[in-house]
């Protein structure tokens, strides 16, 4: 089978093909989308990582039967808090060195936008930046960077992580569980990571006409 036609192949029987990968992995499945959920914050250089779109995603094939909710949900917000203190200690010990000139993933213009968002909003910004793209990566690391206490980074930390995991991990929960969705599991993830996808693909695009416009 060609090239082409094993992917074609791979995305109408997806569902057949996640149960094999599945069933080989085993428990490897929840430490793999445990680190993912881990470095897109604990690693501060990865924004591009999937973020919501993994947790519902994840969610789905919970709710369709192919993974265990009550393994994936502390999992995930373990993965997601130790990356939020991760970020936290990288800001607080080597921040200043980073931020001192402009870096391929540490972009001064983001760091700036972070910052302002924190002397917005002060402690309430770790929960709020928790479902923004870009500044979730940075929101921790600029924390640190402004010596936030620990203790209060912590409570913050903790309130952010089980928000986020648990809304978009039980709104995919809930989506696999519909009938047609396990009916039609390839078409459903496919429609998932369109949907959750959309917000970031549309803040890029209005980030290129603006520069354009520049």
């Amino acid at each position: 089978m060609d090239l082409p036609a094993r992917f074609f192949d791979y995305i109408v029987n997806l569902d057949v093909h996640l149960t094999e990968l599945i069933a080989q992995l085993d428990g490897w499945v929840y430490v793999i989308i445990s680190v993912l959920i881990f470095a897109e914050t604990g690693l501060v250089v990865a924004p591009w990582l999937p973020g919501e779109s993994l947790l519902i995603t994840s969610g789905t094939l919970a709710g369709s039967g192919l993974l265990n909710i009550a393994i994936l949900a502390p999992c995930l917000l373990l993965a997601a808090f130790l990356g939020d203190l991760s970020a936290y200690a990288i800001g607080r010990f080597v921040g200043g060195r980073l931020t001192r000139k402009p870096r391929r993933f540490i972009k001064p213009e983001h760091v700036a936008a972070t910052e302002l968002f924190f002397a917005r909003h002060g402690g309430v910004a770790i929960v709020l930046a928790r479902f923004m793209p870009v500044i979730r990566s940075l929101a921790l690391f600029v924390a640190g960077v402004a010596r936030m206490p620990f203790r209060r980074l912590v409570v913050f930390a903790a309130l952010a992580e089980t928000l986020w995991v648990t809304i978009f991990l039980s709104a995919g929960y809930f989506f696999g569980n519909i009938p047609w969705v396990k009916d039609n599991l390839a078409l459903a993830l496919f429609l998932v990571v369109l949907v959750a996808l959309l917000p970031s693909g549309v803040a890029a695009l209005v980030r290129w006409v603006r520069s354009r416009r520049r």
